[in-house]
Parts: C-alpha cells; structure tokens; sequence
C-alpha cells in the first residue's frame, strides 16, 4: 500500500504523473483482459459445440465491452478529475456499463431461448411454440426495467418516490394506454383459449393465412399471396375465427351446364356415371356426396356435385380437383353431351 500510495502521490511540478500512469495503465490493463476474454470465449465453441460454449461465443462481444468499460471506470477515479469534467465522465461510464450489463442478460436470454425452442420442436404440441417468443419479449422487459430502476438507486434517485408519484398518475396512464393494456389480455385469453396454434391456416375476418407468431399485443399471419399481416389480439378475440387446420378434409363444389338437347334418359346417365366417377377417385369423400340435376339454367341443363376431398393440404386440394375435372370432362364426351356456354336464341316472326 506504501508502494501504491507513493505513485498516487507522485506530481513533479504540480504534474499528477503517478495518477495519469495510473490511468494509462488501467485503460491498457483492461484492453489486455478484453482481448484475452474474447480468445478464451470464443475459442470454446471452436473445439465443440453446445449450448455452453454457443453462450459463451455470444457472450464474448458484451463481455469484452464490460471489461473495457469496467476498466475505464476505475482508472478515472485513479485521475481524480476534479468538477463537472469528472461527473459527466463517470455518469457516462455508468450508464454504458449499465446497458452492457443488460445486454449480456439479453444474450442470455436469447440463447435460452433458442435453446428452448429446439426442444419445443421435438414436442407434438405446438403451445410451448407460441409462449417461448413471449417468455423471450417478456423477459427483455423485465430486465431492462431491473435495469433501469438499478441505475436510478446508483444516482441516488427517489425510486420510491417516483413509483408512488406512478402510483397517482396510474388512471391517466391506463386511460393512455388502454389499447395496449386489451391486447395484453387479449394474448392471455388467446393462451387459454387456444382457438389457433402457430402453424395453423386461419381466417380471421378477411384475411386468411398461416400463423407465424403470436406477440404479446399482436398475431402475425402469412397470407396465400405471401405477405405479412399484424392483426391486434384484441381484434382476434372479438372477431370471428375459422381454424381451417382442423377440418379432416376440403369441400368441393362444382357445376356442370350441360346443352338443352341432352334429354331426360342422358341427364339420369350423367348423374349416375358422376357419382360412380366419386365412388371410384381415391382422393374423393363419396359417402356423403351430393350428385342432382339441380336447376335448368338459361342456357344450359345443370347438375351440381357438393363432395369432400381427403386432405387439408392446398397444394394437393387443386392437383385433386383438377384430377377430378378431367374425369367429369370425360363422361360427359362418353355420353354424347355437350358442355354449355352463355347463349341467346332469337326468334323472327315475318
């Protein structure tokens, strides 16, 4: 300690040249531990690969900086500046290290996170998909708030104080934010209720799509067209959802307009070679199925089919029904009949 307190001491001409060594040697000091950390972190996950040595590769950068910023920190209270210059700079110094510390909690838990969503992958259900990005946004929050109130007992703010002054402006506040405080409880019935899971193809009024996260205040849905809406949970939860994940299979509906020359005899054929035509197709829901001679159009004799294609996949859904329209175009040829098409027969009179 004599040695110590005899180079603090040391100012040759009014000149604090053991305090300035000091700080030399504690800003190179922790740029030599910044640069031996970040080898050793990273050079763990060069030799194998885990979840321990995946964090600590993450780690290494914020890390680093908090060594630095650390080092930074003690070596200007070795220089002892004197007035607003040494206030402003430690203030500085403290609020760098207090988002650094942050962000290596947020390192954390990202990696966390991924973590625990790779195990959820291998689970069947598909809720632990939904809660992990919110746990993830949840836990960011939490942090950065412990954080911030950190700071504030650091430089002796009047925390209590001013949560009890939050305290009053509470019902401004809420009447403020009132949108965001329905979503939140909006998400949470969401939770409960379960009415989708990500991965779903849903409609929710006018829009149609694949869940793709579903946020503490929103619900992403990747459309058909591939484009990406954000619809608020609140709107959800009032509106009227059709999971279309869940139906076992698809509906089909078709109409075929026959010419008015085909007579009764070929329009009762027609009929009983159609539902023969769903009785035979693999892919075709027959019990069930509904085959009639409906309506005589005003151009054309109709028959509609009403049947259930066996999958939910959209993509195998078409390749079906095309399938099944070449089927229909062939009985129809079998039969001598003529598809019909918009037309207008005139009569003259002389």
């Amino acid at each position: 300690m004599s040695i110590f307190t005899t180079v603090i001491d040391f100012t040759p001409g009014s000149i604090p040249l053991g305090r300035i060594g000091l700080f030399i040697a504690g800003i190179a000091l922790s740029l030599l531990l910044r640069k031996i950390i970040s080898s050793v972190l990273k050079k763990a996950r060069k030799k194998t690969e885990n979840f321990f040595t995946i964090l600590l590769d993450g780690l290494a950068s914020p890390m680093s900086f908090l060594v630095v910023f650390t080092g930074f920190y003690f070596s200007l209270l070795f220089l002892d500046l004197h007035g607003a210059v040494n206030l402003v700079a430690l203030n500085i110094i403290q609020v760098l290290l207090t988002f650094t510390v942050i962000r290596v909690l947020f390192v954390v838990i990202d990696d966390v996170a991924i973590q625990m969503g790779s195990m959820a992958d291998e689970t069947e259900s598909q809720l632990d998909d939904q809660l992990i990005p919110v746990l993830r946004k949840l836990g960011k929050v939490t942090v950065t708030a412990i954080g911030i109130v950190f700071f504030m007992q650091l430089k002796n703010y009047p925390v209590s104080g001013i949560i009890a002054g939050l305290g009053i402006g509470g019902l401004a506040f809420a009447f403020a934010a009132q949108d965001s405080i329905a979503g939140i409880f909006a998400s949470v019935a969401l939770f409960l209720d379960r009415p989708f899971m990500v991965g779903d193809f849903v409609q929710v009024g006018d829009v149609s799509g694949t869940i793709e996260e579903v946020g503490l205040r929103s619900t992403r849905i990747r459309t058909v067209a591939k484009t990406l809406v954000t619809i608020p949970n609140k709107e959800i939860v009032d509106s009227t959802i059709d999971n279309l994940s869940k139906r076992p299979m698809r509906q089909c509906t078709i109409t075929i307009g026959v010419t008015y020359d085909a007579t009764a005899a070929k329009m009762q054929e027609l009929v009983t070679d159609l539902r023969k035509m769903l009785e035979e197709d693999d892919m075709a829901e027959h019990n069930g199925a509904n085959v009639h001679f409906t309506t005589f159009g005003d151009s054309s004799l109709n028959v509609k089919m009403m049947f259930f294609i066996r999958t939910t996949d959209y993509s195998k859904f078409l390749q079906s029904r095309q399938d099944i329209n070449l089927q229909i175009m062939h009985v129809v040829e079998n039969l001598g009949l003529d598809f019909a098409f918009p037309s207008t027969t005139v009569y003259l009179e002389k």
